[in-house]
């Protein structure tokens, strides 16, 4: 019986503690294994420069997206080989680089907005919340498509950052790609109650995009609070059957 107990108890606390062993660098770099079930990825770059549901090659394409939340933070990151800091230049128009897209309500409308310009090789981010956005150019996405917020509220968010460029080994076309990554509190979101919560990100242009979605982690001590009730419910459940 003992030991069934002590099985039930390092299962419990392995089940809660097991979530918050990796954490995320803000260093510049995507590393997928840090990165590991809290990204999406591309689809990589297809005959004629398809890199769906546009074209344009390496330029325009979208390699990674990730969202991370735990312990109050917000951890957001993305590669792609779109030029974040000066836009493409493609027959003569010049594209740029849109907004990160929050959606906290799981209802498929972007609440918040993080906008960023990078400066001598750093990042400066913003928080919105946004009450209107503007669409990127491309038609025929299935999904919403905000590229920029049009109209919205300045929140008080305190940011890490950090910006990368080269040619990194995960990028399945080779090529040169750029890296942004950045940290913020969580309850800077204040219109965030519970479940899981949709990051997006485009170019002006649409030509690709990624979604990824991320349900928060527990703080320490929610997660202490929720581990300490299942270890109890466990031995109240051992000596009831001892009992009986």
């Amino acid at each position: 019986m003992k030991n069934k107990i002590l099985t039930i108890t390092v299962t419990a606390a392995v089940l809660c503690f097991g979530q918050n062993a990796s954490a995320i660098t803000i260093d510049g770099a995507f590393g997928l294994g840090e990165w590991a079930g809290n990204y999406s990825s591309e689809d990589g770059v297809a005959s004629g420069g398809y890199v769906g549901p546009g074209y344009g090659g390496q330029p325009f394409d979208v390699e990674y997206l990730g969202l991370r939340i735990t312990n109050g933070t917000v951890y957001f990151g993305l590669q792609t080989g779109f030029n974040l800091k000066d836009g493409v230049v493609y027959s003569g128009v010049l594209y740029k680089p849109g907004d990160f897209a929050i959606d906290v309500n799981s209802d498929g409308a972007y609440d918040y907005a993080i906008d960023f310009a990078i400066s001598s090789g750093a990042p400066v981010y913003s928080l919105y919340s946004v009450s209107a956005w503007q669409n990127s150019m491309y038609s025929q996405h299935s999904v919403a498509d905000p590229y920029q917020y049009k109209t919205g509220t300045l929140i008080p968010a305190a940011f890490s950052g950090a910006y990368g460029s080269g040619v990194f080994a995960n990028n399945i076309n080779g090529g040169n790609s750029y890296v942004l990554e950045g940290s913020f509190g969580l309850s800077a979101l204040e219109a965030y109650s519970s479940g899981p919560v949709t990051l997006h990100w485009t170019m002006s242009c649409g030509n690709d995009y990624l979604n990824v979605s991320t349900t928060p982690v527990p703080e320490p001590s929610t997660l202490l609070l929720a581990c300490s009730g299942l270890t109890g419910f466990a031995l109240w459940s051992a000596r009831r059957r001892k009992k009986d």
